[in-house]
């Protein structure tokens, strides 16, 4: 079974696409921006600040999910300036806790809008969804 998740952000509909499918256990997310509900783009020119708002959309798709940060296996962080990551990545580990998913960092020549400078996508696992639990 797969089930999908919207954020309500205005380009989903516009393009067709999910925030975030559940196919069987596992959970991902498409590259997560960090915007507003209106689809504006908040705090330009802080990574830190940046991050923290796609993890936080994340984190309230999870939640949607019944899911928790806990349940992140993987994460990617797509950076404009692959120097900040450490920036990026003390902002993941304090959203993430426990978790410990692998961790990629991404350097990207740019991103759809000039104020994004880090977009971040999961892969989440609940293993109450496989197939043996639901039998």
């Amino acid at each position: 079974m797969i089930e999908r998740f919207s954020s309500g952000r205005p380009w989903e509909e516009r393009f067709k696409y999910s925030r975030a499918v559940m196919a069987g256990p596992f959970f991902q997310t498409c590259m997560t921006s960090p915007s507003d509900p209106a689809g504006g783009i908040m705090h330009p020119g802080d990574v830190g600040g940046q991050t923290r708002r796609c993890l936080t959309i994340i984190g309230e798709t999870l939640a949607h999910a019944d899911l928790s940060f806990s349940s992140i296996i993987a994460s990617k962080i797509y950076l404009l300036d692959t120097r900040l990551w450490e920036e990026a990545g003390e902002v993941h580990a304090a959203m993430v806790g426990d978790a410990r998913p692998a961790l990629s960092f991404l350097g990207c020549a740019n991103f759809w809008h000039p104020d994004i400078l880090v977009e971040v996508e999961i892969t989440a696992y609940d293993p109450r969804r496989t197939l043996a639990a639901i039998r």
